[in-house]
């Protein structure tokens, strides 16, 4: 008996050891059974399968009834694992029937127990496709928790083993959350199409393995040819996929089923009497041998590759960070190491790896450090990930073959937190907040996170690299929103896996978060349009994986086809609730606490602050509840911090968007109060509507915005341009208070004569709107509570909204004055009405 080591999950892959461990593998039977009742036939029989099994190169063979030991024994002397499917009766009404019930319980624990600890059992299926239309009658929640309970029975049967259900298109929404690894049976006899699904069955197994449960192709109906055509794609699709192995339906045609013989169906890579078909030479020649599935399988090109690794202080996880840079698998990269201006021993540890490029320089910031190594990369594409994160050892060969497949400008990859080094950090890897893509398709990305991504040279060049003004975080939403906005397309490989370590301490989770509120701050400031009014960015995508409030809303989308029996039933995942994400916001927060404050003299009001802050706890506990949080560490005491960084996440990063906001994001009063040079403004000219008249050159506002941008850049004021979706074609952000919204069209009056109209519009920031409603509704509760009438409050309120409207006319007036200026120097006139 050879001695195989027990196979353990890492995120998307299996392991032996330290060696991926790719499932190659085939069905085996069932056969008519034997004396006693077994479905394997006989040891002879499956000694000679054994040999010809092993030297094609399967490692796994996947059966429907549990095995007896011999089975086993005979299995593991050939280095083949076993993949046992439990039978029980999935098409009957299962759950209602309590005596049925308990007999699928006991036959899944006794199935398990029976082989308990075996070397050969790679795994069990609990299950194996659940009729739709039984779904349906029974209700998928109720059938998806009733799948993960019978895991559970099994997994305290043998704690060793792997365990799955194999689900198929008709009921691809039965995703159990507590299986090693996803199983789906897939048919598809054509190469575009299964590809398609493969991507989407990938984004729905999230961060765990995807294995096809079954593929094959029937030769009464289509010739050996066809099949072993079909064989050769579907493997190199699934391991360009991503997938973590495949098992082919059947090993061969023999197929006893139902009480009978199958003799109208051929799906095996051998006949009856096992002599080959074409498809098992084709399958050899990709399983045999021990070489990686992606060396065997590779790619069309290999560009170079310049791997970005940019670093302040992370000294502590830069060591394993550039071990597993140093055993990834492509033939053509290198590794460039930007020390921005580091304190720790960050150089030490780079000195023992003189394979690297070495760069160091003063703190600058993220962004600037990203340009630095994107200047002195020599590759063709430019591979960013951060000090903290360690990459699978195919991490480029999957970002490269996503990028390289289609016309994209970059790629994308998953990040997945490591085991968490205690309790602490478990729960931070738990919480929200964390950096995640974000899909639009499939394939097609909105976002990808700054420590696992890739573009091709060019495209960093065509938009000028990154942004400096993110020093901390944001740079790579910035770079991607840019991309877009030049017509781009960036793609998501969801096997390009990087491990990245959450923060270790709560006190470094809080200073992350305030970096992220300080990005989107930023971000708001240059991609208004991608953002709510409060100032939380609004993704157009879907964020996969993230847990939801789905006790009453938000609930996904089932579609079960015609009458129930579609061959490819899908969920729709909706949107991230917007309801959730208010109640959890600081606006929402402080708007409670202004209530309770006002209600202390109104008793009657005090339960309006009770149910908002209520409402608050309720997301909070949702979150906790359907956070993942590993079990070595999930106790009470961890899912009560969970609460609480769900509570408090939302806002300090709400806080510091606020603060960066309004302390960064308004123009000097210094600015504001300077005249234009040169210009001298139109005398009782009204500076809401601005016209200006042009004959000779018919000049328009093609050539004002540029001219007013150009004073606005040169002068220092904060302001925002338009990106295509709104209503007006440049906000100037003035002061606390106050902005400017400028608008402008420009008419033809025959030949070169055209009229410029400008409409500039004050507005209220949302502080102040909110500023006004709190200190309006205080002084109401405050005279309805008194017996007299106090004028005093009145006058004082009234003086400052006379302030306020004073500064408001001057700063529309400075700006009238400023696109007058600039009107001026383009050969425009300004139009006087009489």
């Amino acid at each position: 008996m050879q001695s195989l080591q027990k196979v353990r999950v890492r995120a998307k892959f299996f392991f032996e050891g330290d060696r991926k461990f790719f499932i190659k593998g085939a069905t085996y039977g069932p056969f008519a059974p034997d004396a006693e009742g077994e479905h394997f036939g006989d040891p002879a029989k499956l000694a000679k399968d054994l040999a010809l099994i092993a030297d094609t190169g399967i490692n796994l063979l996947r059966v429907y009834y549990v095995p007896p030991r011999w089975f086993l024994d005979a299995c593991a002397a050939h280095g083949v694992r076993v993949l046992v499917t439990i039978p029980w009766a999935e098409h009957i009404e299962f759950l209602n029937d309590r005596k049925i019930r308990r007999e699928v319980v006991r036959a899944v624990r006794e199935g398990v127990a029976k082989n308990a600890g075996h070397p050969a059992i790679f795994g069990y299926l609990v299950g194996n496709e659940i009729p739709t239309s039984m779904v349906r009658w029974l209700g998928a929640r109720r059938v998806t928790e009733f799948v993960e309970e019978l895991i559970n029975v099994a997994r305290e049967a043998d704690p060793t083993a792997l365990y799955s259900y194999a689900s198929f298109p008709p009921t691809e929404y039965l995703l159990p959350q507590n299986v090693d690894f996803y199983t789906f049976n897939v048919y598809l006899h054509r190469q575009e199409d299964f590809d398609r699904y493969l991507a989407r069955l990938q984004n729905l197994a999230e961060d765990r393995p995807l294995v096809m449960g079954e593929f094959g192709m029937d030769t009464i109906r289509h010739p050996e040819e066809e099949q072993a055509e079909m064989l050769t794609w579907h493997i190199e699709s699934v391991v360009r996929g991503g997938l973590a192995g495949t098992v082919l339906y059947a090993w061969t045609d023999e197929w006893f089923r139902g009480g009978n013989e199958i003799m109208d169906w051929n799906f095996g890579l051998v006949r009856r009497d096992r002599t080959p078909k074409k498809a098992l030479a084709a399958v050899k020649r990709y399983f045999a041998g021990d070489e990686p599935m992606t060396r065997k399988i590779g790619l069309a090109t290999y560009p170079k590759v310049s791997v970005i690794v940019c670093s302040y202080n992370g000294a502590k996880t830069l060591e394993r960070c550039l071990e597993s840079l140093k055993e990834v698998d492509y033939p053509n990269y290198e590794v460039i190491l930007v020390d921005d201006g580091s304190k720790d021993n960050t150089q030490e540890i780079a000195a023992r790896h003189p394979w690297i490029v070495n760069i160091q320089q003063v703190n600058k910031g993220l962004s600037v450090a990203r340009n630095v190594g994107g200047y002195a990369a020599t590759g063709e594409i430019l591979a960013y990930t951060d000090s903290d994160c360690m990459a699978d050892p195919d991490w480029l060969y999957y970002l490269v073959h996503t990028l390289t497949s289609g016309d994209y400008c970059g790629v994308g990859g998953p990040n997945i937190s490591p085991p968490a080094e205690d309790w602490i950090q478990a729960c931070v890897s738990a919480a929200p907040g964390g950096p995640s893509h974000v899909l639009l398709t499939d394939v097609v990305a909105e976002h990808i996170p700054g420590c696992n991504m890739a573009f091709h040279k060019w495209a960093f060049e065509k938009i000028g690299g990154f942004d400096p003004e993110y020093r901390k975080a944001g740079d790579d939403v910035d770079f991607c929103w840019r991309l877009q906005q030049e017509g781009q397309v960036i793609a998501f490989s969801p096997a390009a896996i990087v491990w990245h370590y959450r923060r270790f301490t709560l006190q470094a989770f809080r200073k992350q978060q305030e970096g992220y509120g300080e990005a989107e701050s930023l971000l708001r400031f240059k991609h208004l349009v991608f953002f709510g009014p409060t100032g939380t960015a609004k993704w157009r995508g879907q964020i996969y994986g993230a847990p939801r409030f789905t006790w009453l809303i938000n609930r996904p989308v089932i579609y079960h086809g015609v009458f129930g029996e579609g061959l490819f039933q899908c969920i729709y995942p909706t949107p991230q609730s917007e309801i959730a994400a208010y109640v959890s916001s600081i606006e929402w927060v402080t708007l409670a606490g202004a209530i309770f404050v006002a209600s202390i003299p109104l008793p009657f009001l005090r339960i309006v602050p009770y149910l908002m802050f209520g409402a608050t706890l309720l997301v909070a506990l949702s979150y906790m509840i359907h956070a993942k949080l590993e079990p070595r560490f999930d106790t009470i005491r961890a899912r009560l911090l969970v609460i609480f960084l769900a509570l408090s996440q939302p806002l300090v990063r709400g806080w510091t968007r606020y603060y960066v906001w309004l302390k960064f994001k308004r123009t000097p009063p210094g600015v504001i109060a300077a005249p234009e040079e040169g210009y001298r403004p139109v005398k009782g000219g009204s500076i809401t509507n601005l016209e200006f008249w042009n004959e000779e050159t018919g000049t328009g506002r093609e050539a004002l915005l540029p001219a007013v941008i150009d004073a606005l850049e040169r002068e220092g004021w904060s302001y925002s341009m338009d990106t295509g979706w709104k209503d007006w074609d440049v906000q100037v952000y003035g002061s606390f208070w106050w902005g400017i919204k400028m608008l402008s069209v420009t008419e033809y009056h025959g030949g070169p004569k055209a009229l410029t109209r400008v409409r500039l519009t004050t507005h209220m920031v949302a502080t102040t709107l909110l500023f006004h409603v709190v200190l309006l509704g205080i002084l109401a509760f405050r005279q309805f509570s008194m017996d007299g009438w106090d004028y005093a409050p009145q006058i004082v309120y009234a003086i400052f909204a006379g302030v306020l409207g004073y500064r408001a006319f001057r700063l529309k007036r400075r700006v009238a004055e400023l696109v007058g200026a600039a009107a001026q120097k383009v050969g425009l006139t300004r139009v006087q009405k009489k």
